[in-house]
């Protein structure tokens, strides 16, 4: 069946009481928005005409993460590209709010050799909606949520500019990956410390990624980052334990012995604890933040999100759609 442009569906409906009543009623603590996201998912229509007008008032900014340059075809900071096979980092994402749906969307610069310059994009991009009156829903990925995390609790004053954000894979609590850099019995550190600079990125990159890093910046910063929920946000972590993904074969070399494994079983294996889930980078746990909303994407690796896979038909415009339509009823207005 066939709905006329405008019209929400009524199994959509469904999906906003459905979601309405979970999350409101457990407004103030985390909820698994995993079904609910599932359910939206599986409607696969665009936002109506109604939900894109709520939404054409805001700016969106997209947010790349590590390595980004390197997926991006005018991107030249980068002296290896892997663009013209994969598409544009996040590029399926601005095609859709900026070409199907109109909005105002932005793809901010990232950085994967200062974590500084991309919090300075960020903050300038946020000043640049608080000056035309207008607040902000960011996507990030990855090192690019961390990043944004850092502007708000280091610059207050850009909350009241956000309306909403989104965080795909972000290791708030660190990579375990990042610290095999360091600590593997290959030396990895030294093996492709010539190597990382043809990538734009370095050691301090990779160790700002560490769980050392991050667990302390958590712990440092608990108090400002809880005062962060009253913004609406929720975050996404994937999970391919036990399936091939686009790191298995670097993660074979850095897990030792786990030669026919992704690196989501070897984080079971040699990072056992609350790690024991990863999107083959970073741990499930370690993308979700106190109190804030999460979903659970099985059998999504931390590439295929962002980037075009080859062989992998993962739907990053209906993953995308669902989840604006998880966060628009909660949007700070202006």
């Amino acid at each position: 069946m066939r709905y006329k442009q405008g019209m929400v569906p009524s199994r959509l409906k469904a999906v906003f009481i459905l979601m309405f009543g979970l999350v409101v009623s457990l407004w103030g603590r985390a909820a698994d928005l995993t079904s609910v996201f599932h359910k939206a998912y599986a409607d696969n229509s665009q936002l109506s005409l109604t939900e894109q007008a709520q939404l054409r008032p805001f700016d969106f900014y997209l947010v790349p993460g590590i390595l980004s340059e390197a997926f991006l075809k005018e991107d030249d900071r980068s002296s290896v590209s892997f663009a013209r096979l994969t598409g544009d980092y996040l590029g399926t994402q601005q095609d859709l709010l900026q070409k199907v749906y109109k909005f105002n969307s932005v793809r901010l610069s990232s950085s994967s050799k200062s974590v500084s310059e991309i919090k300075e994009n960020i903050r300038k991009a946020l000043d640049q909606s608080a000056r035309a009156g207008r607040k902000a829903v960011l996507l990030t990925h990855s090192l690019g949520g961390l990043a944004l995390l850092e502007s708000l609790v280091d610059f207050p004053h850009h909350r009241d500019s956000v309306a909403g954000i989104v965080f795909l894979q972000s290791p708030f609590y660190g990579s375990p990956i990042a610290d095999a850099y360091f600590d593997n019995p290959l030396y990895l550190d030294k093996l492709l410390g010539t190597v990382i600079p043809f990538f734009n990125t370095s050691p301090d990159t990779i160790r700002y990624l560490g769980t050392a890093s991050r667990s302390q910046f958590m712990k440092d910063n608990s108090e400002a980052i809880l005062s962060l929920t009253r913004i609406p946000m929720i975050t996404v972590g994937g999970v391919v334990n036990g399936q091939k993904s686009l790191f298995t074969p670097a993660v074979n070399i850095m897990a030792m012995g786990c030669l026919e494994q992704v690196f989501g079983h070897c984080v079971v294996r040699l990072y056992s604890g609350p790690y024991d889930l990863s999107d083959g980078m970073v741990p499930f746990e370690s993308s979700k933040l106190p109190d804030v909303d999460f979903v659970r994407l099985d059998g999504a690796d931390h590439g295929e999100t962002v980037v075009n896979i080859p062989y992998q038909q993962y739907d990053k415009v209906r993953t995308t759609t669902a989840l604006l339509r998880l966060l628009l009823p909660f949007l700070n207005r202006l």
